[in-house]
């Protein structure tokens, strides 16, 4: 006869061995049933005890699961986690070392996994990895990435941004090693505000102590950034300051992910989750956000530290003041170089950020013909 605890392995419906060896148990007593099945009388009186003529289900197992569990998060800390992730979109990783939750990464994983909040993610390539150990050991400020975005394609800042008459453009520029971002905002696509915004990085650069001359700017190749022999823009910009300069290859998009990086965090923790009570208090919290950002947000892809951290290790000779960089209104930044006095014929024209003060103006605005 083959012992219980092997047809019990072997058989789905346990339910039905159990019931012969009750029947067996009443009919010819419990030493009977445990010389047949090869069980232990334990067993067979356990079965014997629950069960129920008619009902089947009390012959199925009991939960082993404890009736008390003292290392079990609590109920406080679990609406906790669930209040800072619907707020945030943050994994696990980061509420832990942001919000100092009491309890494992593993018990917030699974709060978040049990509540539905686990959004599906692309499993990342091993060449990306490997890249992000390249760039760790580049020269810092080796590298800005210089990209745009645009604003009106973001569902939850849309009908705030008609409202309210916010910025439409994003001008952005990252350096690559430390992670640090500056940006700028304004309501064209223009190849004056990307100018502007380079000359204000390189200017905020050099007085935090970066040498202009070991800086490379990378750029994509939209009307914005690209230049002829008849227009001048970034790239003459930041080589006449001793910076390098070069576009990114035709249809070359991984070339920017830093970027880009950039681009779809902010969307996610900021861009989808602000309201605004008013255009100042967009500003506000822009400026509060990027802060943040570059001071304080601890990057998980570099080792769990912030952009102020890794400049802080990896240079004395810049300043920390460096981060302190404000989100700017390149709209209002662009008023101060159109002079207060008016040009006999057309329309009011900016400065070129090339021209220095000491250039005389007046040449900016020489009639080149009549006004149809």
């Amino acid at each position: 006869m083959i012992p219980y605890y092997e047809l019990y392995q072997m058989k789905a419906d346990r339910y039905v061995l159990r019931q012969k060896v009750i029947s067996l148990a009443r009919k010819e007593g419990i030493k009977a049933a445990v010389r047949e099945f090869g069980c232990s009388r334990n067993t067979v009186r356990k079965w014997i005890r629950r069960y129920e003529p008619g009902k089947t289900a009390s012959l199925q197992e009991h939960s082993k699961r404890p009736h008390r569990c003292p290392n079990q998060t609590s109920t406080a800390v679990e609406r906790l986690v669930l209040k800072i992730r619907r707020q945030t979109g943050f994994g696990a990783e980061r509420l832990k070392m942001e919000f100092d939750i009491p309890c494992g990464i593993d018990a917030i994983k699974r709060i978040i996994r049990q509540h539905g909040l686990v959004k599906p993610r692309k499993k990342k390539h091993l060449t990306k990895r490997c890249l992000r150990e390249v760039k760790r050991n580049w020269k810092l400020f080796g590298q800005l990435c210089a990209d745009t975005k645009h604003l009106y394609d973001i569902p939850h800042y849309w009908w705030q941004m008609k409202h309210l008459r916010l910025p439409v453009y994003q001008y952005t520029v990252r350096e690559v090693v430390s992670g640090l971002t500056f940006t700028g905002y304004a309501d064209d696509l223009s190849k004056t505000f990307s100018v502007l915004m380079a000359k204000q990085v390189c200017l905020h650069l050099a007085q935090a102590g970066v040498n202009l001359k070991s800086v490379e700017w990378q750029t994509d190749n939209g009307p914005e950034y690209k230049e002829s022999s008849q227009e001048r823009g970034v790239p003459s910009l930041v080589r006449s300051l001793g910076s390098g300069h070069h576009y990114i290859p035709p249809k070359a998009y991984t070339w920017q992910s830093d970027v880009e990086t950039v681009h779809a965090l902010q969307e996610t923790e900021f861009f989808d989750r602000e309201t605004y009570l008013s255009s100042a208090d967009f500003w506000n919290k822009l400026t509060t956000y990027w802060l943040y950002f570059n001071i304080a947000r601890l990057n998980r892809n570099k080792q769990w530290m912030s952009p102020l951290h890794i400049i802080q290790k990896r240079s004395a000779e810049i300043s920390p003041q460096i981060v302190s960089w404000q989100p700017l209104d390149l709209g209002r930044l662009l008023n101060h170089y159109v002079p207060h006095s008016k040009p006999k014929r057309g329309h009011d024209l900016p400065v070129h950020p090339f021209i220095s003060e000491a250039d005389d103006r007046a040449q900016l605005f020489e009639p080149v013909g009549e006004l149809v």
